[in-house]
């Protein structure tokens, strides 16, 4: 009785790994300050493992406790331990963080251990949990490619902890592995959720959905074995890197297509949140471009990075972050039957000033990472950090709105 109780107050997205989301983003752009003013290699681990797993995988993790049963009509198998996994990748992610800044190898190598620990529980309740018969054909399919997606996070952690391994041991063999474990992460786990995700929340964010559902589906099969067999080319074959960066490269470009013509019949009365989708699938582009450059030798591997996480997926989840994250405030301070929607409590002045910062702060880390100045990654953390004192001021104005507005008010 008391599981089931605790169960029924369990927010649909729990606040504070999604709070915490947004704190990783806040560090990353000091970060980022810090290298700008200090290059340092240990600095460069930090501010991507602070983007790709504080920002953007424990924002997403958080987010699938609600869209696993949501969009599949499946119950959750485990949610308690799911829930406390989502809290160790949270400390893990802020342990690894601290050592790569610390430049501490086996501080690297503890943090990387309790980080596939707590991503094996939370994918394996998750594969519990859609390997269940769902109801139809469409959510069997969803069912499938989230475990498929999540089932790349889990590969990413295991390829993670044998690079932290390679790391504490000084072995620049398995260091190698480091392209690979960048491929699956970034693009068969974050690239291949976020597709597929969007394809759900897009109609409630922008008011329409896609005309083309057989694209999309193209779309993320492609961006699902594309970077996989680009990862394998990595220590085997550099023919095969590139075949897979193209057919990555194809994905994106089908799903691009596809996401654009969403925002351009968008109806919602929210004309930030489409300025984010544009703008992250718009980094998405030079994301792809600047990668397949990379495979056929320029020196834009840096820059694609920067472009993929916090241009294509950290704009996409700000999208999301000013629609469901503002859906989660919302329920958190009146209940989960609360229906008001963020455009009433939002003020405009503050997203659209977040929206400016956050692409001037994607353009600064862009080009420091492209040319190796100092000073575009200062400019662009700055920038990154405007961003977040914006996104929190309106947090601050929803709250004081949510006190004038009726529960339930549509």
């Amino acid at each position: 009785m008391r599981a089931r109780a605790n169960a029924a107050h369990a927010h649909w997205i729990p606040p504070i790994p999604l709070a915490a989301g947004l704190a990783f983003q806040a560090a990353s752009w000091l970060i980022a300050i810090a290298y700008g003013l200090a290059p340092a290699p240990g600095l460069a681990f930090a501010w991507v493992h602070a983007v790709a797993l504080g920002w953007l995988t424990l924002t997403a993790l958080s987010v699938l406790l609600h869209v696993v049963p949501e969009f599949t009509d499946l119950a959750w198998r485990g949610e308690r331990f799911a829930r406390a996994a989502v809290l160790g990748v949270l400390a893990g992610t802020v342990l690894l963080v601290v050592a790569f800044a610390a430049a501490s190898p086996p501080a690297v190598e503890l943090a990387a251990g309790a980080l596939v620990l707590a991503i094996a529980v939370y994918v394996a309740f998750v594969l519990l949990t859609t390997a269940q018969r769902a109801a139809d054909r469409r959510s069997a399919a969803i069912a499938r490619s989230l475990a498929a997606a999540l089932s790349m996070l889990l590969l990413t952690a295991v390829l993670g902890g044998v690079l932290a391994g390679a790391y504490a041991a000084g072995d620049p063999h398995l260091l190698t592995l480091a392209p690979a474990h960048a491929l699956i992460g970034i693009g068969a786990w974050l690239t291949v959720l976020v597709s597929g995700v969007s394809a759900q929340t897009f109609r409630p964010m922008l008011g329409a959905r896609s005309r083309w559902p057989r694209l999309h589906v193209v779309a993320g099969a492609l961006l699902f074995f594309g970077p996989l067999i680009a990862a394998i080319g990595v220590p085997l074959s550099i023919p095969m890197l590139r075949v897979g960066a193209v057919i990555a490269g194809l994905g994106g470009l089908a799903y691009i297509v596809d996401a654009l013509d969403i925002a351009r019949r968008a109806t919602t009365p929210h004309p930030p949140v489409r300025a984010f989708v544009v703008a992250s699938v718009s980094w998405l582009a030079v994301a792809c471009a600047c990668a397949l450059a990379t495979v056929w030798g320029a020196p834009f591997g840096a820059a694609a990075v920067v472009a993929a996480l916090i241009g294509w997926i950290g704009q996409m989840v700000n999208a999301h972050l000013h629609h469901l994250g503002v859906r989660v405030l919302t329920t958190l301070l009146r209940g989960n039957q609360d229906e008001t929607r963020p455009w009433q409590v939002l003020d405009p002045r503050l997203t659209w000033t977040a929206f400016g910062f956050a692409q001037t702060a994607v353009l600064g880390l862009f080009a420091g990472a492209a040319t190796e100045i100092g000073a575009a990654f200062v400019a662009g953390g700055l920038a990154g950090c405007c961003a977040i004192v914006a996104i929190v001021a309106n947090v601050r104005t929803v709250r004081r709105k949510l006190d004038s507005l009726p529960i339930g008010l549509v």
